[in-house]
């Protein structure tokens, strides 16, 4: 477990504590909960109060799956950890999760009760909320994590489904409405919601959503339709809330502007520069100071995944046939490379991509479920490296047809020459793809960087569920490598410890990556959320003392 202290200026060290922390901690519930991001930064946190997460709701079978697991893991002290998880994650034969669950039955349990598999909006109301209440456990203070699906809010989302019939009734636009009828019932102390910038924009029958959800949010009962209120129990106090900016705390009685609500990432020490809204809602019966969420050193693309094993693609021959034949994978670059070199008119760029071509890791692996040695990141290495993995698990590549391993290493090598990834007006005309569209649009944005090399001395793009598609806005800055992110890479850019292990196929683990919360930037919210409890607690001691002397009184 990690402790993050505020004590010593906007690093704010981190240190792993030997032993759990034994008091009571606050409940945690956490909904749309994809992988976990969000409750395993609440739940690795140590400080002014601690976190456990009570429920997890997730509709994804794989992301389920993969929360099951973390919940399991979780259920042990740190450092305490059986071995046999170990095996299971490096997927050593005869370890499977049935024998995991049978050999540990009581966490087993455990993670069996917290992680629900459920589709909020769909699932019975009433169910739901009897699963909150017993979450909660009729306490007084517990936290709400979550982010509604962002499908429908995305600005790419949007120009995909905009003239679809039924777009404007798409249920995705409102449900943040299935938080909402949470927070209305159960009053949490705090919450915390999460969502992509498109979200500031988007509109719902010609109606800004963003304002509708923050006036909603404020007065959650209020908010709610008198079917909803028949459906849900009605609670004693019915609370407002105050909706903070991480960003801008001090601003909190103060008009916001809707850009004031998005965190970039890499200024708290996000290997990645991920721009998302989160909002942060306080009851309003209580009157407190929220801490600044302090900005960190950056970290780069080389911080976290340099020194990583190196790989080679698999190479794609077509019909869905491929091969780890490294002959195969370098002839279908070099063939490709004949024509376009003698296209290449800067003489630094041209001696780059010969550099490349004779540097190509002719001899490394494709890589596997599991690789033993020391991958220890420079960066965040107490939060991502666990030394009892003894290697690094699914860091495996995919396989690329070879025009797009030449772009790929033309790609690659003009980041290293110049600092920034091509746009398609800048890769010679033989590699440019065949589609009918390329030339006509080669200067409109959304075409322009069709392939985006990481660069190695800045923090990495956005990582979304569309690595999930294709590497082509993720290719590995080493031009020698010729490939794209492996799904290990994908999770040390958004701050999952090496030790979490994505459930599914490859393509399923990048999908849960992408739609995550970087764990990381979660334990920092953390921090925050938990000085905000504190002083609520004490809040509520200095009122019940004062009840206690009046009653003494009379």
């Amino acid at each position: 477990m990690l402790n993050l202290s505020r004590e010593n200026g906007m690093s704010g060290p981190i240190q792993r504590n030997e032993m759990p922390s034994a008091r009571a901690k606050i409940p945690v519930v956490d909904i749309f909960a994809g992988p976990g991001g969000l409750g395993e930064g609440f739940e690795a946190y140590r400080g002014s109060s601690d976190f456990k997460v009570t429920l997890s709701v997730e509709k994804d079978e794989w992301a389920h799956r993969t929360l099951k697991l973390r919940s399991f893991f979780r259920q042990f002290p740190d450092g305490l950890v059986p071995e046999m998880y170990y095996d299971y994650v490096r997927g050593d034969a005869g370890v499977t999760r049935d024998k995991l669950w049978a050999e540990f039955p009581e966490q087993a349990r455990a993670a069996e009760r917290i992680v629900w598999q459920a589709e909020l909006g769909k699932a019975s109301l009433s169910e739901v909320m009897d699963r909150i209440g017993k979450a909660i456990e009729g306490q007084r203070h517990w936290a709400l994590l979550g982010g509604p699906p962002c499908q429908a809010y995305s600005i790419i989302g949007r120009a995909r489904m905009r003239g679809l019939e039924g777009f404007a009734e798409d249920k995705r636009h409102t449900l943040y409405r299935e938080y909402l009828k949470i927070i209305a019932a159960y009053q949490p102390t705090v919450f915390v919601m999460e969502n992509v910038k498109g979200i500031l924009t988007s509109t719902h029958n010609k109606s800004p959503i963003f304002e509708r959800i923050l006036s909603d949010m404020r007065a959650p009962w209020g908010a709610l339709t008198d079917e909803d209120r028949e459906l849900i129990p009605e609670p004693d106090q019915k609370h407002r809330y105050h909706i903070v900016s991480f960003a801008k705390p001090a601003s909190r009685y103060l008009d916001l502007h809707p850009s004031d609500y998005i965190l970039e990432c890499e200024r708290y020490g996000i290997p990645q520069a991920r721009h998302r809204v989160i909002l942060f809602g306080i009851r309003a019966d209580y009157d407190v100071q929220v801490p600044d969420l302090q900005e960190r050193p950056p970290n780069t693309v080389r911080d976290t995944i340099e020194g990583m094993p190196e790989l080679r693609s698999v190479f794609s021959l077509g019909n869905s046939r491929k091969t780890k034949d490294p002959d195969i994978w370098i002839d279908s670059i070099w063939n490709g490379f004949k024509k376009v070199l003698q296209d290449i008119k800067e003489e630094s760029l041209s001696q780059k991509l010969l550099d490349s071509l004779g540097g190509l890791k002719h001899h490394a692996a494709t890589g596997g479920r599991y690789i033993p040695g020391d991958f220890t990141p420079k960066a965040l290495k107490d939060w991502l490296h666990d030394p009892r993995m003894g290697g690094v698990v699914q860091h495996e590549t995919r396989a690329h047809m070879a025009s797009d391993l030449q772009r790929y290493l033309f790609a690659a090598s003009y980041g290293e020459c110049h600092g920034v990834s091509p746009k398609l007006r800048d890769f010679p005309e033989k590699l440019l793809p065949h589609h009918a569209n390329v030339q006509k649009n080669k200067e409109v944005k959304h075409f322009a960087d069709r392939f985006r090399v990481q660069l190695w001395d800045q923090p990495s793009s956005t990582v979304t569920s569309h690595i999930a598609k294709d590497g082509h806005y993720y290719i590995h800055p080493d031009p020698c490598q010729v490939r794209s992110l492996t799904v290990r890479e994908a999770a040390r850019l958004q701050t999952f410890p090496d030790n979490y292990f994505f459930e599914g196929n490859r393509t399923q683990a990048y999908h849960q990556i992408g739609n995550a919360v970087p764990p990381y930037l979660a334990l920092q919210l953390a921090d925050v959320v938990s000085h905000v409890i504190k002083q609520c607690l004490e809040q509520d001691e200095m009122l019940k003392n004062s009840s206690l002397r009046v009653m003494a009184a009379s």
